[in-house]
């Protein structure tokens, strides 16, 4: 006689492949959703690191980042602080996580090789700075500056930051 349909057993063994196969599959989706919330967190500081060094550059004023500030005392509007620890705040853009934002200028320096036609220093000695970063109309002030934009912030207990840098005259 023939039996139709299925065992006990079977039925059981079929769950538990199917289980762990859903099991498995969760796991992967939850694993996209944090994947995607860290790409949306740095897509997010890169965002505001151009907004506040592209405005810096076209201005030539220390631009006020365009977020919700957490920082006590708001610095002046267009008046972010040079160095130091920053400002905090909430980009505007949906991402819920705080921002530290960091700005600096510096003189730009560089090494010039001995040999080299620009070289001002003595023969064997450290390079300086030579015509290159001279301002013809102003002697010694170094036209050249350095502008670095670090926006930082948590995640999964660690600390991630980018970083822009810009070369311009004044």
């Amino acid at each position: 006689m023939l039996n139709k349909g299925f065992s006990l057993i079977e039925m059981m063994v079929t769950l538990m492949i199917v289980s762990i196969g859903m099991l498995a599959l969760g796991s992967f989706y939850a694993s996209g959703i944090r994947a995607e919330g860290s790409s949306l967190r740095r897509l997010a500081a890169v965002h505001m690191a151009e907004q506040v060094l592209e405005e810096w550059q076209n201005t030539n004023v220390r631009p006020a980042p365009n977020c919700k500030l957490l920082t006590a005392g708001n610095p002046a509007a267009g008046q972010l602080p040079l160095g130091g620890a920053g400002i905090t705040c909430i980009p505007y853009s949906g991402v819920s996580s705080p921002f530290n934002i960091v700005i600096q200028e510096a003189n730009a320096q560089a090494p010039i090789p001995n040999g080299h036609p620009l070289y001002a220093g003595p023969v064997g000695g450290t390079p300086v700075m030579g015509d290159l970063y001279q301002d013809k109309a102003a002697p010694g002030v170094n036209p050249v500056q350095v502008r670095k934009v670090r926006v930082s912030w948590q995640e999964d207990g660690g600390a991630k930051q980018i970083l822009l840098t810009h070369i311009t005259r004044r």
